[in-house]
């Protein structure tokens, strides 16, 4: 009897460290509840708009995340400048476009600098933004790794997704209030990769991980003004 409540003991111990990992997949996949390790905090939040958080780090194909260096500041004026300088391409519809309008670069660099400051090591920036009107979702991380700003798109300017129905909750302090990025399909609603295009090639790369995922990285030249057109 000794040995089996022990034994129990352990297993409930033990089970809080099996489960600290964020999956973007689960994510946003239909009808997944965030718990409270995958998706920490709201930096912001807009219902009809979008959702800046904080999550535990997601791993994706060829990244060192022991290389992670949270908490750090970082200047937002530098981030929407680095931001600024990515555009999409959508080769189904022969349109090109930027994939942070004004008003979501000024939004993105404010909480991404007071996130990265707010983070540990062991935490990643995630972010949407939605536009109804266009009908189009973007969704991604950031995090710093070495001397280098990284972003990770999940989707650019996707098809919407609509949100999860929910029971309402009570409004909680911000530390205690954690986003649910849920969301499903809508109907007829047809998904396609984006390729990303820069203003300039100076301090920005591409690095290759998840096929369904855009990883771009961003080294100090990148956040310099550059008048340069699209190449």
């Amino acid at each position: 009897m000794l040995k089996k409540i022990l034994f129990l003991f352990l297993v409930l111990f033990l089970l809080p460290f099996f489960s600290i990992e964020a999956d973007s997949s689960k994510i946003y996949s239909k009808g997944y509840v965030n718990p409270v390790n995958a998706l920490n905090s709201f930096l912001w939040n807009k219902k009809k708009e979008g959702s800046i958080g904080l999550t535990s780090n997601v791993f994706i194909d060829n990244r060192e995340v022991t290389a992670t260096l949270h908490p750090i500041s970082f200047d937002s004026s530098k981030i929407k400048i680095a931001f600024s300088k990515i555009k999409y391409l959508d080769e189904k519809k022969e349109t090109t476009d930027f994939i942070f309008n004004e008003e979501n670069l000024e939004i993105l660099s404010k909480y991404t600098s007071k996130g990265l400051s707010l983070a540990n090591k062991n935490q990643d920036i995630i972010f949407q933004f939605l536009n109804k009107k266009e009908e189009k979702l973007t969704q991604g991380i950031i995090f710093i790794q070495k001397n280098s700003l990284n972003l990770v798109f999940f989707s650019i300017h996707d098809c919407v997704l609509e949100k999860v129905k929910e029971k309402k909750k009570k409004k909680k302090e911000f530390h205690k209030n954690h986003p649910n990025f849920s969301f499903i399909k809508k109907k007829n609603c047809n998904s396609s990769k984006k390729k990303i295009a820069v203003l300039s090639s100076k301090g920005i790369y591409k690095k290759k991980t998840n096929q369904q995922y855009s990883w771009i990285i961003f080294t100090a030249e990148a956040w310099q003004q550059n008048k340069s057109g699209l190449n």
